[in-house]
This record gives C-alpha cells, sequence and structure tokens, in this order.
C-alpha cells in the first residue's frame, strides 16, 4: 500500500479535526432545580461533587436579593468555580479567588455564594440557563473534563 504525501495530509487533517471536536462538543448535563432547603444526602454528593440551590439573602441596604449557594468540592490546587451562559458558553461569573486542599492532600468542601444582582464582584445575571463548573485559574474552554452541572435561573 503505497501512500502519497496528499493522502497523509489529508488523514492528518481529518484527525486533528475530530480530535478538536471532542474538546469543543457540548455534552448533554442534568438540569439542577433549585430548592430552597436542599437536602444533599453525603453518599450522592461524594458521586458528583458539586449541588447547587437558589436562596435570598439581606443586602446592604435591607432588601432581600437572589443569590444561588453552590457547594462544591476542591482536589486540585487553584481551583475556583466559573459560572458561563449556556446558550452562548461565555463567562458571566468566576469566583474571586481560588481555593486549594488541605496541605496534606486531603479534600475540602466548600460553600460559594453567587449574587444575581449587581454588586461589588458580579453584574446582574438575568434569566436563563447556566453551566457551574470547578475549574482552575484560567477560564475553561469547555466543561469536558471538568465537574460541572446545569442551573436555571
Amino acid at each position: 500500500m503505497d501512500l502519497n504525501a496528499k493522502t497523509i495530509e489529508r488523514i492528518l487533517v481529518l484527525l486533528i479535526l475530530m480530535c478538536l471536536s471532542a474538546t469543543f462538543i457540548k455534552f448533554n448535563k442534568e438540569k439542577v432545580t433549585a430548592v430552597n432547603d436542599p437536602a444533599i444526602a453525603e453518599e450522592d454528593f461524594n458521586k458528583l461533587p458539586l449541588a447547587a440551590w437558589k436562596d435570598t439573602h439581606t443586602r446592604y441596604n435591607g432588601k432581600e436579593a437572589d443569590i444561588i449557594k453552590v457547594k462544591y468540592r476542591v482536589t486540585n490546587h487553584e481551583t475556583k468555580l466559573w459560572m458561563l451562559n449556556y446558550e452562548t458558553g461565555k463567562v458571566v461569573h468566576e469566583q474571586s479567588y481560588h481555593r486549594d486542599p488541605w496541605p496534606d492532600g486531603r479534600h475540602r468542601d466548600f460553600i460559594y455564594v453567587w449574587k444575581l444582582y449587581d454588586s461589588e464582584r458580579s453584574d446582574y445575571i438575568p434569566p436563563g440557563i447556566y453551566e457551574i463548573v470547578i475549574g482552575g485559574m484560567y477560564p475553561p474552554v469547555s466543561s469536558y473534563g471538568n465537574i460541572s452541572i446545569l442551573f436555571t435561573v
């Protein structure tokens, strides 16, 4: 079997396109429904160490405002949360600080408050579907390979 340079080039381009499409394809995620008081079972949280629920809290001016509480597990250094608009894939919010596991390597669990109103560290978030991703220090190109969930605001 004698392959010329043009055939090998076409095969390589095809393989590169397949790798790129596998990297950027969006897989269907389970939709998380908002609840006020989540009863997160430890066994379920160990299977998927990311949970979110809708809540409210009192702002500095005394008015109630909507928030999303996100419970997540940190197993890698310099971990932070990223919130992406599901339709556009653009980052709408990021956790302003990163977290690390314990110095001996054990995981740590945290609860982060994502404010849906305009504040010092967040913009107003309109109703829609958002993807919450546990990632590193740089914005994720896709959620492929990361722990993520979908959340309806």
